[in-house]
Order: C-alpha cells, then structure tokens, then sequence
C-alpha cells in the first residue's frame, strides 16, 4: 500500500502539465485574437471615415446642382429676353420699312394724302374692318381710298374726330372696279374673307391666265388707276356656263396689317 505522499505526485504532475498546455494555448491564440480585434477596429473606423466622406460629397454634390440650377434658370431667362428683343426690333425694322414704302408712295401720289395705323381688328370681323387712328380732325373724309404700296386695303365707311373706321376689301359688301391689266379686260371685285376676291361675268372666250396682275379701274375718282389689287389665282366657268368667274389672289396681306395710306375722292 503506497503512502499519502507517494499518491499525490503523479495527480500533482498531471494538473500542472495541463495548466502548463492550456497556458501555451493561450498564448497561441492571443496573437490571432489580437489582430482580429486591430481590424475590427480598423474596419470600423475605416466605415465611419467613408461615411464621412460620403455625406460631405453628397452635401458639395447638392450645392453644385443647385448652383447648375439657379445658372440654368439665369440663362434661360436671358435667352428669352434676347429672343424678345430680337423680334421687337425685327418687327421694328419691319414697321419702317413699311413707313419708308409708305412714304415713297405718297411722293408719287397726286392727290393729298394721310399717313395712318391699325389702332384695332375685332376677331368676329377681322376680315371685314378695321378702325385706324387719324379721324375728321386729319382731314379724313367718308369714302376715301385706303391703300399699302403693296395694294389695295379698303374703303372709310365712318369717321369720328380722332378715328376712322375701314371696310376691308376681303369684305363681302366692299366692291371694287378692277382691270385684269394685259389684256384691257374691266370688271367688278368682290370680297369673300379668307378665300381668294372673285371676279365674276367675264366674258367667256376672255384668255385670262393665272398670275394675270389685276389693277383699280380708277372711275369714280375713288380708288387710284392702275394700283395693284391682286393676282388671278384661278379660272372656272359660271353655272351658266356662259361667263367665267376670276379668282383673285389679293396682294395685301390683311393677317398682317400696321401703316396704311388713306387716299381722299378726287377733288377733295
């Protein structure tokens, strides 16, 4: 039988040796362990500082788009002031090209005649008048011609002291003698708004082409002889197939009106 002492050693030997391992296990690990820790650690910082970044390019992105914004709007805007500019001049240059045209014709003219402009065209009779701004205390008078050097524009029917008022020859109710110039041939003009003047009860066997020019008659002493009126933009038989009616295409564009002549009876 062993004694007290003899038993204990081997159990003693055993304990330390396994401590002595699970120390040297320990330390094995520890280097891992540690360096796990160190990238965790650097992992997060570096997930914080990107964040960081992130935000502060996100906030500069903004303030740039912004900016591109506010400068788009700015050059926008400038544009459309220079594209209004640019047609206020345009028709600016067009309104006195048409005072110079004016005033060309008004040298040539023989009777006395009145300088005027469109003051308004109602839209439920744009092709039948228009009201312009000379009146009874211009010298205007009731019946005078109204012309453009480009050709004929209609009638005075009312005058008031500051105003007149003009019938349109696009107006049915306006009639105007008329000469299909080359060939000598007269007859009688008649408005129909949008659609071209027509000429009607032209002798039938007339050699009436297209682009024929078509000129004032001049009696009466209202409309000047041999001012344009229009080209003939169509031919065609009447109903009754003895007279053709002319289709005239009028020189004056009546969509566009501004400056006219007003032209007075003759004797007045």
């Amino acid at each position: 039988m062993a004694s007290p002492g003899q038993s204990r050693l081997p159990i003693d030997s055993e304990s330390a040796a396994e401590f002595l391992f699970l120390l040297v296990l320990i330390w094995m690990m520890a280097g891992p362990l540690s360096g796990l820790v160190l990238t965790a650690q650097s992992w997060t910082t570096g997930v914080v500082t990107k964040s960081a970044h992130g935000v502060e390019s996100t906030r500069n992105l903004a303030k740039e788009l912004l900016e591109a914004s506010t400068r788009i709007k700015f050059l926008e805007k400038r544009l459309a002031d220079t594209a209004l500019e640019l047609t206020t001049l345009k028709q600016q240059a067009k309104d006195t090209d048409r005072l110079r045209e004016l005033l060309g014709l008004k040298t040539r003219m023989e009777r006395t005649t009145t300088a005027a402009e469109i003051l308004t065209r109602s839209p439920d009779n744009w092709f039948e008048e228009v009201t312009i701004d000379k009146g009874s205390l211009d010298n205007i008078v009731k019946g005078s011609a109204v012309i453009t050097n480009k050709g004929v524009v209609g009638q005075i029917v009312s005058v008031s002291p500051k105003a007149s008022v003009v019938r349109l020859v696009t107006d049915p109710d306006q009639k105007i003698g008329v000469l299909i110039e080359r060939l000598g041939q007269p007859g009688v003009l008649t408005g129909r708004r949008r659609a071209p003047a027509i000429i009607d009860y032209i002798p039938i066997g007339t050699s009436v082409e297209l682009n024929d020019k078509i000129v004032c008659l001049g009696n009466g002493g209202i409309f000047p002889a041999g001012h344009p009126v229009g080209v003939v933009a169509g031919v065609r038989r009447d109903a009754n197939g003895t007279t053709l009616s002319i289709e005239v295409k009028l020189s004056e564009n009546f969509f566009d009106l501004s400056q006219v002549l007003i032209v007075p009876p003759e004797g007045i």
